[in-house]
């Protein structure tokens, strides 16, 4: 946890440094040779900036919309746009400042999961980063463009609104799968799965940073109950939450079985929704077995084109995790 502290403070210091020395290369801007005399301003600048991203989440929240782009990518862009334009050298140091304290600050004071902050984390700093580069801009002399550098802030704005309404939502639900090929017959594949899974086997790495993993379960060959653990381990000492997640024998055939989810109250609700599971298996030969696992879930997190390849990534690899918890004799 405190190399992730660190790492989350040192990255952008570092990616800051090189930023301004690159652009005072640039410009031809030497580094003062005194001390801010407006440092307190600044701080304050920032403070205030982290308190109207705040009331901003809480909103957000309060309307339902605590996982759409609107939190994702517009509280970023009011930390950055709030911080920009107190009067520094560099607008990017500043929202890079204000970004990060308000990571910082969402893990201390809102309660937000380690996990949740290291997938966000870059999209936050992207934005900072463009909406701090592009208001240095319009804020440089004139022949730097000033008219150019205001179109990428408004270009922000639409992209804010997805999932926020249904016109501005893209399609949710996804499906991804693993195929393997088992050393065991499919007679023993079939046993296996009709049998008690083996969920102590090694995690993917991806999925041990912090998503839910599945401790035990209850298979009476009709309903799956899986108890789940994780997703939420906090700055403040909180457990880790648990929940449980039911799925429901759907149809079943010779090579096949499917599951619908019928509840899921674990952490993975903020993430995704399940929807179905589907395994089936075809010989090979008399020792060796092709089986595939396919997932059916719908996002419920925004931007589509930041979180939905995570997500993806992620359920591929919990399809291949139950080829060798479940399938595998």
């Amino acid at each position: 946890m405190l190399l992730f502290l660190a790492a989350l403070v040192a990255v952008p210091i570092a990616l800051l440094a090189l930023y301004e020395y690159i652009d005072s290369q640039r410009l031809g801007i030497r580094p003062p040779t005194e001390p801010s005399t407006r440092p307190q301003w600044v701080l304050a600048a920032i403070i205030g900036a982290v308190v109207i991203a705040s009331i901003a989440y809480h909103v957000l929240l309060g309307r339902g919309l605590g996982q759409t782009s609107a939190l994702f990518i517009g509280i970023p862009a009011v930390l950055a746009l709030a911080a920009v334009f107190v009067p520094t050298r560099s607008a990017v140091g500043v929202a890079f400042k204000a970004v990060t304290i308000g990571l910082l600050v969402s893990m201390i004071f809102l309660h937000e999961g380690i996990l949740c902050v290291l997938m966000s984390a870059p999209l936050f700093y992207a934005v900072a980063l463009f909406v701090g580069w592009a208001v240095s801009e319009i804020n440089a002399p004139q022949d730097r463009g000033r008219l150019l550098s205001l179109i990428p802030i408004l270009a922000i704005l639409p992209m804010t609104l997805e999932g926020v309404t249904p016109l501005t939502t893209i399609d949710r639900v996804t499906t991804a799968s693993e195929t393997r090929v088992v050393d065991a017959s499919a007679a023993d594949i079939a046993a296996a799965i009709g049998g008690p899974p083996r969920f102590d086997r090694q995690l993917p790495f991806y999925l041990g940073m912090g998503f839910p993993r599945p401790t035990t379960s209850h298979y009476d060959g009709r309903r799956w109950v899986i108890q789940m653990r994780g997703g939420e381990m906090r700055l403040n000492g909180m457990e880790p939450r648990a929940g449980t997640l039911i799925l429901e024998r759907d149809a079943e055939g010779p090579g096949f079985i499917s599951w619908k989810a019928v509840s899921d109250d674990s952490h993975m609700r903020h993430f995704l929704s399940w929807q179905s599971s589907h395994v089936e298996w075809t010989a090979i030969d008399a020792k060796t077995t092709r089986v595939t696992w396919t997932l059916t879930y719908r996002r419920d997190l925004d931007p589509a084109w930041y979180f939905g390849p995570m997500e993806r990534y992620a359920v591929r690899l919990a399809a291949g995790y139950l080829i060798d918890a479940v399938a595998t004799p």
